[in-house]
C-alpha cells in the first residue's frame, strides 16, 4: 500500500538526485549544511556532508556546519525548487541563514534534460490538418472489436462500409475476439527493464496483432457500447500498447505526450460505434476517449460513424426501408473517407437519423427480452 513519504526520507532522495549531478559539478567543497526545518508542529533536524568526490545525507546535528538553515520544511522545498527567491525568503522570514552562505554553490544545480537525448517526435502538418493533406491510403485495416466477432451486429454495419471503402483501396478484417490479449498489470516494465518488450510478449498475441495493425495507413475500430464504454478487450489492446510509446514526455498539440517507438507519418483512424439505445449521447464517453487517443497516438481521427437502434432496426419490418438508407450511406461514407478524408455532412445524417422512443417501443423490447429468458437462443 502506498503511504506519503515522510519528509527526512524526501530529503534523502533529494540529495541522492543531487549526488547524481555531482561528479561532473564545478563547484565540489568540502564541509556541511545544516537543516534546523520545521514540519506539522514537529523539528526536523539532518544535514548535507559534501566532499571532492560525493554528497551524502544524515539524519541529526552536526558540530560547526559551515552554513545552517532555519525555516519550514515546504519553504525550504520552494527554496530548492526555485519557487522562493532567497532575498525574499529573508525579508519575509520565511528562512534563516547563519554561516557561508556561498557554500550552498556546492549543490549542483543542473538539470536532467541536459543529459538526455529524448526521442524527436513532433507535431505534423497531416496530423494538424488531415484532410488537406489527405492521400488515399494504401491499406485499410479494419479491427472489429465486438466479443460477438462476425456473429455480431458491428460486422453486419460494417460491411457495407467495408464495401464501400473496397471500390478504392485494400481493405483487410481483422477481428480482435480470435486474439488472446491479456490486461496490463502496470509493471512499466515494457518502459524500463525490457524497453518496448511487454513481460506478456511470448506469452499472448498483443505484439502479433500491434505489428499487423501497424501495417495500416488508416486504421477503422468498430465496436458495440459495452456497459457505457467500450467492450474491455479493446481497452486492453489499447493499454498494452503503451510498450510502444517511449516514457519520455514531449510537446504535443497543445499538452504533453510520449513519443512513439514504431513511427507510421500520415496514418489515420475511423471511430465506428453502434448502441442499442435511443440517444446519442451514449457515444460521448467513447468520443471523449477517443480524442484522447488520437492526440496520444499522433494519429487523427478523420471519420466518427455512430448508429443507435442498431439491434431495432435489423429484422423489424416497420423500419426495413430506413434500414437499406443507412446501409447505403454507410457504402457511401465508406468511399468518401477513402477519396476524401472525410464523411459528407449529408451521409452522416442519414446514417445517424434518430429513431424517436416511445412508451410503445420500450414495451416491445422489454417483451421481446422476456420471451428470451432462459430460452437459450440468445444470438441477437
Amino acid at each position: 500500500m502506498k503511504e506519503i513519504l515522510p519528509p527526512l526520507l524526501i530529503m534523502e532522495k533529494m540529495v541522492e538526485k543531487l549526488q547524481s549531478y555531482y561528479p561532473s559539478h564545478e563547484h565540489k567543497k568540502e564541509g556541511t549544511i545544516q537543516f534546523n526545518l520545521k514540519h506539522l508542529e514537529k523539528s526536523i533536524d539532518c544535514y548535507i556532508k559534501s566532499d571532492k568526490e560525493s554528497l551524502n545525507f544524515f539524519e541529526g546535528t552536526v558540530e560547526k556546519p559551515t552554513v545552517t538553515v532555519k525555516s519550514s520544511f515546504y519553504d525550504w522545498l520552494d527554496l530548492a525548487g526555485g519557487k522562493l527567491n532567497p532575498f525574499f525568503g529573508v525579508v519575509s522570514g520565511k528562512l534563516k541563514f547563519s554561516g557561508d552562505t556561498t557554500f550552498f554553490k556546492v549543490l549542483p544545480r543542473k538539470q536532467l534534460k541536459n543529459r538526455l537525448i529524448v526521442p524527436v517526435d513532433p507535431v505534423t502538418k497531416f496530423e494538424r490538418n488531415p484532410t488537406r493533406y489527405w492521400q488515399i491510403p494504401g491499406k485499410v485495416i479494419i479491427l472489429n472489436a465486438s466479443p460477438r466477432g462476425e456473429n455480431g451486429y458491428t460486422e453486419f454495419y460494417l460491411n457495407p462500409f467495408i464495401n464501400g471503402m473496397q471500390k478504392h483501396t485494400e481493405v483487410e478484417m481483422v477481428r480482435l475476439n480470435k486474439f488472446k490479449i491479456n490486461p496490463c498489470i502496470g509493471c512499466f516494465s515494457c518502459w524500463m527493464d525490457a524497453p518496448g518488450k511487454c513481460v506478456y510478449r511470448e506469452k499472448d498475441d498483443h505484439h502479433k496483432l500491434a505489428d499487423k495493425m501497424f501495417e495500416a495507413d488508416l486504421t477503422v475500430y468498430a465496436f458495440p457500447i459495452y456497459a457505457d464504454g467500450m467492450p474491455g478487450i479493446l481497452k486492453n489492446y489499447f493499454d498494452r500498447s503503451v510498450s510502444r510509446a517511449y516514457p519520455y514526455m514531449i510537446e504535443g498539440m497543445n499538452r504533453v505526450r510520449h513519443p512513439r517507438r514504431y513511427i507510421n507519418h500520415n496514418h489515420s483512424m475511423v471511430v465506428f460505434s453502434i448502441c442499442g439505445f435511443f440517444e446519442m449521447i451514449n457515444f460521448e464517453p467513447v468520443r471523449a476517449y477517443f480524442k484522447a487517443l488520437a492526440h496520444n497516438r499522433h494519429t487523427p481521427v478523420v471519420g466518427e460513424i455512430y448508429r443507435t437502434t442498431a439491434v431495432g432496426l435489423y429484422g423489424n419490418p416497420f423500419t426495413y426501408k430506413f434500414l437499406n438508407r443507412v446501409l447505403l450511406a454507410l457504402s457511401d461514407a465508406g468511399e468518401q473517407i477513402i477519396l476524401k478524408g472525410k464523411i459528407k455532412k449529408t451521409t452522416l445524417k442519414t446514417i445517424t437519423k434518430k429513431i424517436v422512443g416511445k412508451p410503445k417501443d420500450l414495451n416491445k423490447i422489454n417483451e421481446w427480452w422476456d420471451e428470451k429468458k432462459g430460452s437459450g437462443d440468445y444470438n441477437y
